[in-house]
Formats: structure tokens, sequence, C-alpha cells
């Protein structure tokens, strides 16, 4: 699912950029979304770059978890306030406006939003900032965990030597790798089994193909899909038990020389996700991580 770094990641980042801004002849897919996704791709991927560059100086945790991962606050701040600048004109409510202002306020309110975003999330810390800040809930989610991405991945990377496949733990619907839970599902190429992948650190481990990615539920009868068209190779996978759903490609359907990018499946299937947000389904977290 990575793009290899064979040519570095300036090639790395522009190959991203290239697919996605690719999408905007595409039916169904917003300019306006597109734009957005590259801009945060670009301040993720500066953050990124920039804490790769001081790794020798760190020591990263056994796991990372909300009370280890290091969020520099320099760094933080102007990737949030790129998330703010990116944000579409329509975009652009009261919400904003509110956080950017009790950023200024309170200079340690980033970290603290970004933490209880990342991994759980701490949905009661949230919604309590939420009450206290006046905007909507998911707007926090999105902006927290979009700004904490980055560190957990490098420190994920770090920890790893580089990320890449795992095998799930004791609870196969959570990244192995920081807990957090996976925001897109693939099925791979080569035998057709599933693959999840965190939207947080972007990690991928293998689960089984007939139970809940956002619950754990093995019960057939709580388990559906949604889809447009039986030909396309894209999809809905839906759970009466929690509610929750997960997008799905089936890279068996896809060209031969067709590779699947997280980012770029998140920009390209919007409308699937207001079809499952019609049938009354909710996406419990959103894929943050440009890459």
């Amino acid at each position: 699912m990575a793009i290899s770094s064979a040519g570095g990641p300036l090639q790395e980042l522009e190959a991203l950029v290239s697919r996605l801004e690719g999408l905007s002849a595409q039916p169904r897919v917003s300019e306006d979304y597109i734009r957005f996704r590259v801009a945060l791709l670009r301040a993720q991927w500066a953050v990124r770059q920039a804490l790769a560059g001081d790794a020798a100086d760190r020591v990263e945790p056994a796991a990372p978890d909300p009370a280890h991962v290091a969020f520099e606050p320099g760094l933080l701040r102007s990737l949030f306030q790129a998330i703010v600048a990116a944000t579409p004109a329509e975009g652009r409510t009261e919400d904003v406006a509110r956080l950017r202002a009790a950023a200024d306020a309170d200079p340690i309110l980033l970290e603290a939003v970004a933490r209880a975003a990342a991994f759980g999330p701490d949905l009661e810390t949230l919604e309590s900032r939420a009450r206290q800040l006046g905007v909507m809930v998911d707007a926090l989610l999105f902006v927290g965990r979009a700004a904490a991405a980055p560190f957990v991945a490098e420190a994920v990377a770090a920890r790893s030597g580089g990320g890449g496949q795992g095998r799930a733990g004791a609870e196969p619907h959570r990244c192995p790798a920081c807990g957090s839970s996976p925001s897109i599902a693939r099925l791979r190429r080569a035998d057709g089994r599933r693959l999840l992948t965190c939207g947080l650190c972007g990690s991928e481990w293998e689960a089984a193909r007939m139970a809940c990615a956002c619950c754990g539920t093995r019960e057939p009868e709580s388990l559906g899909i949604l889809r447009l068209d039986d030909a396309d190779p894209r999809w809905i996978e839906t759970c009466e038990a929690c509610k929750g759903y997960i997008k799905t490609v089936d890279e068996r359907r896809l060209a031969e020389d067709e590779t699947v990018f997280p980012v770029v499946e998140e920009a390209a299937t919007l409308h699937l996700d207001l079809l499952a947000e019609r049938e009354g389904y909710i996406r419990r977290v959103p894929y943050v991580l440009s890459g």
C-alpha cells in the first residue's frame, strides 16, 4: 500500500499528488475535496520529513499511545494552521473560526485534542471539548486525527523500521501497531485475503473476511454489503450490530497495473460514504493519513 521509496521522498509525494489530481476528471469526485486532500498531504508530509530528520534524537515507546507519542508544538501548530487554510471556502464555518480562536488562546489545546482523537478515540473527552468550544464533535475528531496522524505514523515507523504489514493482535479490528481502528479495506490481488488499513498510522494487517472491521462481530446475520453496481470493484461492508461500515476495494477487479493507495481511495469514494450514511450507517473514524 505504500509507494516505493526508490525515487526518494519528493518523488513519492509528487506521485501521490498526481494520482489525487487525476481524480478531478472522474464523475462524483469533488474538486474542492481533492484540493483539500492535496494540501493536507503536503502539510502532513512536511511534518513527517521533519520528524524523520530528528529520529536519531528520539526514543520511541514500545507501543505508541496517547500518553507517549511526542507532539512537537511548533510542528503541530503549523499543521493545524495548514488544515484550517486548506479547508474549502464553504467549509470555513463557525466551527473552524472558533477552533482557530481557541487554539490561539490556549497553547495546549491542540495537543489535548490530538491525543483525545488518536487511537481510541476518546469520544467523551472530545464531546466535552466540543461543547466547551461550541463546535461539532465530528470536526474536532477529524482535525485532531489529521493533526495526530503524522506523529503517530513516524512513531510506528521508527519502532518497526519503516512500518508495513503486520498481524492482527488480540482485537483483529484494531491496528496491531497503534491500536486505532481501520478506515479502508482491500482484498489482495494475489489471493483475495482481506487486509485492513489503519487510518491513523497507515499500517496494514490481515483480518478475517467474515468479521466486522469496526466491532469484530462474526455473526453472519449482522454483516452486509452496499454497492451501487455489482461489477464495481469498490463497495461498503456494513454491520447491524454496531451500525458501522468500512469501504472495501477488490484488487482482483482492478487493472493489473493499478495500485491501491488509501488516500486516493478515500478521495475517490466519497459517494460510498454518502450511500452508507443514507442507509443509517456510521463511519467510526475517517482516513486522515495522507499517504
